[in-house]
């Protein structure tokens, strides 16, 4: 009798051990798959989000010729805003974040939390440029607002302004995917 209930005992152990191992190996694979993703390209282990593409938009001359064409992820919710690019290490020269501002007032970016210089580019709800800001500083918390009320800001990578004679007055059109 004493044996049946020692085998009892060790059976009823071995049965909350199994659950344990089972209900863990359950959880850890969904943990590790909605985590941020780790970016692995430093030495340290950084949240970096991958670049989604939501759209393509065009910037044209005042004679309506193409000037660029980038590819776009929106910043529409105030999260989205307020990360924007934020934490991003890369960026190919036709990529760009398009933010889509509740309403149209003088703007202001900083550049807070980001690594990379980028071009900022204020558009109005008539479609115009109008203020670019060159080679933004990483990392700086320095305001940097538009000349005029915007209602639309592009960014794009440092230097790319100049290079495709993006400014003022251009044209900028754009559609969702």
């Amino acid at each position: 009798m004493r044996v049946n209930k020692r085998l009892k005992s060790v059976g009823k152990v071995i049965l909350i051990i199994a659950a344990c191992f089972f209900i863990f190996s359950q959880i850890v694979p969904s943990i590790n798959s909605s985590g941020p993703k780790i970016s692995k390209n430093s030495s340290k282990k950084t949240f970096e989000p991958s670049f989604i593409k939501e759209g393509v938009g065009y910037f044209l001359s005042n004679l309506g010729d193409t000037i660029a064409k980038f590819q776009i992820e929106l910043a529409e919710s105030n999260k989205d805003i307020q990360i924007g690019m934020m934490w991003r290490k890369k960026m190919s020269k036709d990529m760009g974040m398009l933010f889509l501002m509740p309403e149209e007032k003088i703007q202001s970016f900083w550049m807070k939390n980001t690594y990379l210089p980028l071009d900022i580019i204020y558009i109005n709800s008539e479609n115009r440029v109008v203020s670019v800001i060159d080679n933004a500083k990483p990392m700086s918390e320095s305001p940097m607002p538009s000349k005029e009320p915007a209602i639309f800001i592009l960014e794009i990578s440092g230097g790319e302004c100049a290079k495709l004679g993006i400014q003022p007055g251009n044209l900028w059109t754009w559609k969702r995917n």
